[in-house]
């Protein structure tokens, strides 16, 4: 009897097992057809991601969904949007009925990264000549306003002159100037004279040079990330830090010398700062050298000022003066 009540339940159980089987291969699942899962953009760029489908019912739905599990769409296709760099999944879930399938979409961020160089015909038409005293920079005497300033749509970074004084002086008033000049002597050389030159060539052409309290901007009033860029000492700057001028005291011993980047959002409000060592505990900054600018955050504006430890009662001893090249911007901006 037990030997019958055994061969009835193998026979039961085999016959639910071909039913399920049976039922499974009866169910009309739908199918995404497409020729890649992975997609690579540009932050701020847009991919869309549009599969063809095959055994669909008239109550077939699609859902968009991120790793966060927030719905990105409904629709038969999806068009996304990069705002944050790095690998996002992105999951669309089809359902027929009862049936549903679901593929995962890998979408890789990559940042939008580009460099103000400075190179150019455009850049070497606002190289002064002379470097002090030229007409492009410092005018015509006096008389007349200066109007001199750049913009690199590249990047969308852009300058002009402070004309803290009503723009008669130029340069003098202060600001960003571009120059190709390069002078080693600094200890016969460290004059205003000289103060568009630095000591040593960094390998490009052109460069730009900060003089006084002056700022660059995106044009389009728009927040970015400036990453780094590279910054030297003048032939100038560099001669009076090093040796002195009969104001200015040596620094090549004690005493210090600070260039400051601070931040500004396109509200006005301060988004941090970065402090460059020009002279510091008998160091200086000799040559050319890479400085990140993270710190700053996203900014609409940097503005530039020095400080140091050499003061009179009108301020700063020694030459305001710096350059920099090779701006490195990640040009996303929400």
């Amino acid at each position: 009897m037990k030997k019958v009540l055994l061969a009835f339940a193998v026979l039961a159980t085999g016959m639910a097992t071909f039913t399920s089987c049976c039922d499974d291969e009866a169910r009309d699942f739908p199918v995404i057809n497409i020729a890649t899962d992975a997609y690579t953009v540009v932050q701020g760029g847009t991919v869309t991601i549009a599969p063809t489908f095959s055994n669909l019912g008239a109550n077939t739905t699609y859902k968009w969904t991120n790793a966060a599990n927030e719905v990105l769409g409904t629709g038969e296709s999806l068009v996304y949007r990069a705002t944050e760099a790095g690998t996002q999944l992105v999951t669309l879930e089809v359902a027929n009925g009862r049936e549903r399938v679901s593929r995962v979409f890998t979408i890789t961020v990559e940042e939008d990264l580009r460099t103000l160089t400075f190179e150019g015909e455009a850049w070497t038409a606002l190289i002064d000549e002379p470097q002090y005293g030229g007409t492009l920079l410092y005018g015509d005497g006096g008389t007349t306003p200066v109007d001199y300033g750049w913009s690199d749509a590249n990047t969308g970074l852009a300058s002009q002159l402070t004309a803290s004084w009503g723009g008669l002086y130029g340069y003098s008033e202060g600001g960003v100037a571009i120059s190709n000049y390069v002078d080693a002597d600094t200890e016969n050389h460290a004059t205003y004279a000289y103060q568009l030159a630095v000591p040593v060539a960094n390998g490009s052409s052109n460069f730009a040079v900060v003089y006084c309290d002056a700022s660059i901007y995106f044009a389009d009033g728009k927040e970015r990330e400036i990453r780094s860029m590279d910054v030297a000492p003048t032939t100038y700057q560099l001669g009076v830090t090093t040796y002195g001028d009969g104001y200015a005291a040596s620094l090549a011993e004690e005493g210090e010398l600070t260039a400051i980047l601070t931040g500004y959002d396109a509200k006005g409000n301060v988004t941090g700062t970065v402090n460059i060592d020009m002279a510091k505990d008998g160091e200086l900054l000799t040559t050319w050298k890479t400085m990140s600018l993270s710190a700053l955050g996203k900014v609409a504006s940097v503005q530039f000022t020095m400080t140091g430890t050499d003061l009179s009662s009108y301020g700063l001893k020694h030459p305001k003066y710096f350059a920099f090249d090779n701006v490195v911007v990640n040009y996303y901006a929400e």
